[in-house]
């Protein structure tokens, strides 16, 4: 479509072709949309639409610090753009500041309390900080707000799962996969969520669909050929474990739970021959480590040496 094709009659060109970049993004064109926010910026650069939605289409391309900049340019033209602060907190998480991110949700917010997705946005960025907490909270109200709000029920799942509160969390991953049954990752979250809670025969059925979805998945793989290996499934633990190893050579967490499978079957050298690649594999953090205490020793810090010295048996001993 051209410039001069569009229908100008009811409403500007900067209107009109900030439409047509909508459409376009929407489209999945994102190149061809940025090329006609652009051309509303030029038809009237003072339309702060047209540079939110320049940012967005950028976005959509990877080009996240250019999205920020025309998206702080939409602001500065008009501080109350919703659209801009939604698509600037987006941006800033890719690059993962979530400081920022946090803030400019908190914009959002502001102009309007009842925003899901800002909300779960919110979330999302504190988890990152390690804030779980805080992100179950903002979760809650995202969910509260659009009770069928998937990423939200799949975040507010996966910080329960990091408070250990694993009951409320397979809740939340379940309540997910009522609403999309074909959810990979609420499967594998709520397989390893019952790992976790020592129900392996369940997270194993779990597992086992999402094996359907995503076939030679790593994730897949891994915890469900723990959870195999926890019911005393050891064969079936290692052929699991054979094929991301395939994928991975250097996955030190499959190489041990082959090793514990062996010697379950009594096939020692066997045992003892993925411990070794396991140990290969860690000697450079096991050296870091055993470095660190003995300065620590040095320093007299005896209780952080033990600490240190805890977690290079801790590697070694997974």
């Amino acid at each position: 479509m051209s410039a001069t094709s569009l229908d100008l009659s009811s409403e500007g060109p900067a209107e009109a072709y900030s439409r047509e970049g909508v459409r376009l993004s929407r489209s999945g064109r994102h190149e061809e949309s940025v090329r006609w926010f652009e051309r509303a910026i030029s038809a009237d650069p003072g339309y702060a639409p047209a540079w939110a939605g320049l940012g967005h289409a950028l976005g959509k391309l990877g080009r996240y610090q250019d999205e920020i900049d025309a998206c702080e340019h939409a602001i500065g033209l008009d501080p109350d753009l919703v659209e801009a602060w939604v698509n600037k907190a987006f941006a800033l998480g890719r690059l993962e500041r979530f400081e920022e991110k946090i803030e400019a949700c908190d914009q959002v917010i502001r102009a309007d309390p009842a925003h899901a997705p800002a909300w779960n946005a919110k979330g999302h960025a504190l988890g990152e900080l390690g804030r779980f907490e805080e992100e179950v909270a903002c979760s809650d109200i995202a969910v509260s707000l659009r009770p069928r709000y998937l990423g939200a029920w799949v975040n507010r799942g996966f910080a329960l799962m990091k408070l250990k509160r694993n009951r409320e969390a397979i809740h939340s991953f379940r309540q997910a996969l009522r609403i999309y049954p074909d959810y990979l990752s609420a499967w594998i979250n709520c397989g390893i969520t019952l790992i976790q809670d020592g129900r392996e025969a369940e997270a194993i059925r779990c597992l086992d669909r999402a094996e359907e979805l995503s076939p030679g998945n790593p994730r897949v793989l891994f915890w469900k050929g723990l959870a195999l290996s926890r019911r005393g499934r050891f064969g079936e633990a290692i052929r699991l474990m054979e094929g991301l190893v395939d994928q991975d050579p250097r996955h030190a967490d499959a190489w041990v739970v082959m090793s514990n499978c062996y010697f379950m079957l009594g096939k020692l050298d066997e045992s003892v021959r993925c411990f070794m690649v396991a140990y290969g594999i860690d000697k450079e953090d096991i050296k870091s480590c055993i470095s660190e205490s003995v300065n620590l020793i040095r320093d007299g810090r005896l209780d952080d040496a033990i600490r240190s010295i805890s977690q290079a048996f801790g590697i070694l001993l997974r």
